[in-house]
């Protein structure tokens, strides 16, 4: 399928015997790939006489374009076409025991995981669907918030590009104008001496109307922010950077006091009014930024009592 699409990405007209040829498959071949490509969302043109072709020029995920654009050569890089969940993948080549720090990135992720069951909307060759791996020799406990500083990663790469007032949502929710535009799940593998985090980051590029359907919450993507389209290697470059910067300065033990005040700035539930949902527990109260372990300060006619993340939703009233 990558292939297939690959070399539609121009845009341009292609007869079904060129991509016959160019596949080493037969024209009938050929028509089947492209009906599984419109099954994935990508509208393909049809006309007698010209080819097949597809609307928009497309930028591929390619190893070569992520090294080119900052990914550095001690990063293992794995880019299946499609695949359930990054994370997943991530989390098996660890079991084989991996060399990392490793990234793993996908055209198509089919069952991408959010917080609380949630599925993570991806599209085809259209958003960015990422996982990073990282080992701390360190054990568990110098990853203690581990997931607030990646949100701080995040909203500098945005910030770079071009976007205005990102901000974050505790636990791990990038916003843009109170619309989110990414989310974060981390995943640990760890025993009592080392701890493999792994990083998975869904960022809303350029959105479909399918995806748009699926999302019960206000979003956002950076084509509508920005007027154009970025190339996603570039982005992914860039946060990929900015992890292992991060995760250097989490294994000398500097942690989140290193992030804490960057983070407070763009903290977009401070002293708001905020319900938080637990279960089938509610609270209300106001939220009063993050503990220096990234635990959220929530102020109550009870005192303020500190969250940590997991199994927890926070709304503004």
């Amino acid at each position: 399928m990558r292939e297939v699409l690959a070399l539609l990405s121009d845009s341009k007209f292609h007869s079904g015997e060129e991509l016959g040829e160019a596949l080493g498959v037969t024209r009938a071949a050929v028509w089947k790939r492209l009906k599984k490509l419109e099954t994935f969302g990508i509208t393909v043109h049809s006309v007698k006489g010209r080819g097949y072709r597809i609307p928009e020029p497309i930028i591929l995920l390619e190893e070569a374009r992520l090294r080119s654009a900052g990914v550095d050569p001690s990063v293992a890089i794995d880019i299946p076409f499609e695949t359930p969940s990054t994370n997943d993948v991530l989390k098996q080549k660890v079991a084989l025991g991996a060399r990392l720090p490793a990234l793993v990135v996908t055209e198509h992720q089919t069952q991408g995981k959010g917080r609380r069951g949630r599925v993570w909307e991806s599209g085809v060759a259209k958003n960015i669907t990422m996982s990073f791996a990282w080992k701390f020799e360190q054990g568990p406990s110098v990853v203690e918030g581990l997931s607030l500083a990646v949100g701080v990663v995040i909203a500098q790469v945005l910030r770079r590009l071009g976007v205005s007032n990102p901000g974050l949502k505790w636990p791990n929710d990038i916003h843009v104008d109170g619309h989110k535009i990414c989310g974060i799940l981390l995943e640990l593998v760890a025993d009592q001496d080392v701890c493999r985090v792994i990083i998975g980051i869904g960022l809303n590029v350029e959105s479909t109307t399918e995806q748009q359907k699926r999302v019960d919450q206000p979003w956002t993507d950076l084509t509508s922010r920005l007027s154009y389209t970025p190339d996603r290697n570039d982005i992914i470059a860039q946060i990929t950077q900015g992890l292992v910067e991060m995760c250097e300065v989490f294994e000398k033990g500097k942690g989140l006091e290193h992030y804490h005040s960057q983070w407070q700035a763009l903290d977009i539930l401070y002293n708001q009014p905020v319900t938080v949902y637990s279960g089938v527990r509610q609270q209300v109260g106001i939220a009063r930024g993050v503990d220096e372990n990234g635990a959220l300060k929530l102020e109550t006619n009870e005192g303020v009592e500190l969250l940590h993340g997991g199994e927890i939703s926070v709304r503004k009233q």
